[in-house]
């Protein structure tokens, strides 16, 4: 009687086979390693393209600072277009500051009290009133006049966009590798060819918030037109209706709530490039918190950033609430008209008796204790502080960079790259790694790209060493998830710059504040995103194996941690993309690096230096940003087949 294989034993046997193939290629890159070490003797691309992208860069911004008044493509699009930007920001900034003080608490608390949560819409216009009594109430004028007009753009052309590619798929397959490199490419990389055509000042910082803040106006629409029940179209094609009245009548209204969240998305994110945009000119709160950052005012800084967080808790909530409104009770045409009466009225009082400027209550100078507590904290905590500088410099840094730099062989790491992204995620990865570090190297940034890649490195260990376990607790914990989400949004709301500046006293100027400051960004999302990965672990799996008698400990490591796992993984990819992120502002505080070079060449206007620069960090981005996604692809469970 013939034995017949059951699907278990091919599985195996597959498996077996899979895991030989896999020994005999990992001999195979050893001794290629070997080889090439051997073989290769200098550690760095030689730059042979040193100048073929930057020199015709430079060439053509030169064409464009002299021709910029008088060429055609500049006086029929880009001077007509920055003038229409820049009425936009004057007429808003204007306009807000004519209102009398009180009447955008009173509109906040209206909009928000709407929904019946009096307490949400009373904190939320509190919110509203904090830059006017610590003295930022104009600059924060001038930081909501910014974010008007570049959200009311990424609108403008996200939501169109949107409801074309979820009409279209040949649109959504076209554009979504586009708004997966704006995604991943770092917001400051974005100022380089915004200044080339625009200039500096506030008009390119909201072009350049309007790049950065678009994509999720973009996918939350075509996911919510996506969203739409068939059956829902249907019904209304059986009507008779045209594709435009289904469209209108019925996709957009039963997708609005997913189209909100995206307009909230697209707020939040533009908030976060408020600050960055400072280096273009952009001025309001930014550039109070940049201004706090070169005089070593912990204080100042704060003050600002607490107006940044102010903000943005306000527009968060009126935006949830725009997209969270009970539906089946919408506000009655009554509580409309009284409440747009309330606002009249408040205007004509408030600019009758002359109360348009914020009366003074207090400065930023309220927050000078704060300074006072950090120079304590530096002049006394240098047993601490001088220990962890120590390590993370000479322990971490100083001995990944000179491997990377000064003992492997170039040819050697593009090997090594190439043969993980095959392993994780095929060919195409792999030639397009290898392509891009070789044309990394060749532009004569590779020794800057190894040194940021040491620097990125360090910060996505020490955050995931922080976020995983502290994760893990909170998605076990619900008390501790409790005490956790306060500080997890702070961190998250308040700008990281307002993070390096007590840094920078207890650490002084140098690699480590950027990487601090990295860490304390960058562990929010792996912290949250690892939480809920523990959380949606099945019941099932748990119950399963408590019934075989295993002990806590044993479930955790055993069932919990590698359930989760690809959701584990999302959240390194995320530490990994806010680590980048903070690439730029470490090159503020004496990082080097890449992060330096991209603020030179903005402020000096080098732009053929930034565009390299700008390519080596997506390079690293997208590289990244495959490999994490690819591995947690991978430790997805297999599918139960039927």
């Amino acid at each position: 009687m013939t034995d017949v294989l059951q699907p278990t034993d091919v599985a195996l046997v597959k498996e077996e086979t899979r895991r030989s193939r896999f020994g005999w290629w990992w001999l195979a890159l050893v001794a290629g390693v070997i080889l090439l070490q051997f073989l290769v003797t200098s550690t760095a691309v030689p730059p042979l393209w040193d100048t073929v992208i930057s020199g015709p860069i430079d060439q053509f911004a030169t064409w464009a600072r002299e021709n910029r008044q008088i060429h055609p493509i500049f006086t029929s699009f880009f001077i007509p277009f920055s003038a229409a930007v820049d009425w936009g920001l004057t007429t808003i900034e204007s306009f807000l500051k004519w209102l009398p003080w009180f009447v955008l608490p009173l509109v906040v608390f209206l909009v928000i009290f709407r929904t019946g949560n009096w307490k949400m819409a009373t904190v939320a216009a509190l919110a509203m009133v904090y830059p006017g009594l610590v003295g930022l109430w104009d600059t924060t004028m001038e930081t909501l006049s910014l974010m008007a007009i570049a959200v009311l753009i990424a609108l403008a052309i996200g939501i169109p966009l949107g409801v074309l590619s979820a009409r279209r798929p040949s649109v959504e397959r076209l554009i979504r590798p586009v708004l997966d490199a704006m995604q991943t490419i770092p917001a400051p990389v974005y100022f380089i060819p915004v200044v080339l055509f625009f200039g500096i000042r506030r008009v390119p910082a909201t072009i350049a918030t309007v790049i950065y803040s678009l994509p999720p106006a973009v996918r939350l629409t075509t996911l919510g037109i996506q969203g739409v029940p068939h059956q829902s179209v249907e019904a209304s094609d059986m009507f008779g209706s045209t594709p435009r009245q289904t469209l209108f009548k019925v996709q957009l209204p039963m997708a609005m709530p997913t189209i909100m969240t995206g307009i909230n998305q697209t707020i939040m994110m533009a908030l976060g490039i408020v600050v960055l945009a400072t280096l273009l000119g952009a001025g309001g709160l930014g550039q109070e918190v940049l201004e706090a950052l070169s005089q070593r005012r912990t204080g100042r800084g704060l003050a600002a950033g607490l107006a940044i967080v102010a903000v943005a808790m306000v527009l968060d909530r009126v935006g949830r609430s725009l997209a969270f409104a009970d539906r089946t009770r919408p506000a009655s045409r009554r509580y409309v008209i009284t409440s747009l009466l309330l606002v009249a009225g408040a205007i004509v009082v408030g600019r009758a008796m002359g109360w348009a400027t914020f009366p003074e209550v207090w400065e930023v100078s309220v927050f000078d204790p704060v300074d006072t507590a950090v120079r304590w904290g530096r002049d006394n905590l240098s047993f601490i502080t001088r220990p962890v500088n120590d390590f993370i410099v000479a322990g971490l840094l100083i001995p990944v960079r000179d491997f990377l730099t000064l003992t492997v062989a170039w040819p050697v790491l593009m090997l090594v790259t190439g043969f993980i992204c095959w392993r994780l995620k095929g060919v195409g990865l792999a030639i397009f790694s290898v392509f891009a570090l070789l044309l990394v190297g060749l532009i004569g940034m590779w020794a800057l790209s190894l040194e940021t890649l040491t620097q990125v490195l360090a910060a996505v260990v020490i955050s995931v060493a922080i976020a995983i376990p502290v994760g893990i607790w909170a998605g076990r914990n619900r008390r501790v998830d409790a005490v956790l989400a306060p500080i997890l949004d702070a961190l998250q709301t308040i700008p990281s710059f307002v993070f390096i500046i007590p840094v920078i006293l207890l650490f002084t100027v140098g690699q480590v504040p950027g990487i601090i400051a990295a860490v304390l960004y960058a562990i929010v999302p792996g912290i949250r995103i690892t939480a809920l990965g523990i959380r949606q672990v099945p019941e099932e799996s748990i119950e399963a194996s408590q019934t075989f008698g295993a002990t806590p400990r044993q479930t955790m490591f055993g069932v919990r941690i590698p359930l989760a796992a690809p959701t584990i993984i999302a959240a390194v990819n995320q530490v990994i993309m806010m680590v980048l992120a903070m690439v730029i502002i470490a090159g503020l505080v004496g990082g080097g690096a890449l992060g330096f070079e991209t603020v030179r060449a903005v402020t000096r206007g080098e732009t053929g230096l930034g565009f390299e620069v700008g390519i080596a960090i997506v390079v690293m981005a997208i590289i990244l940003d495959r490999l994490t996604n690819a591995w947690a692809v991978r430790l997805q469970p297999p599918t139960p087949s039927h």
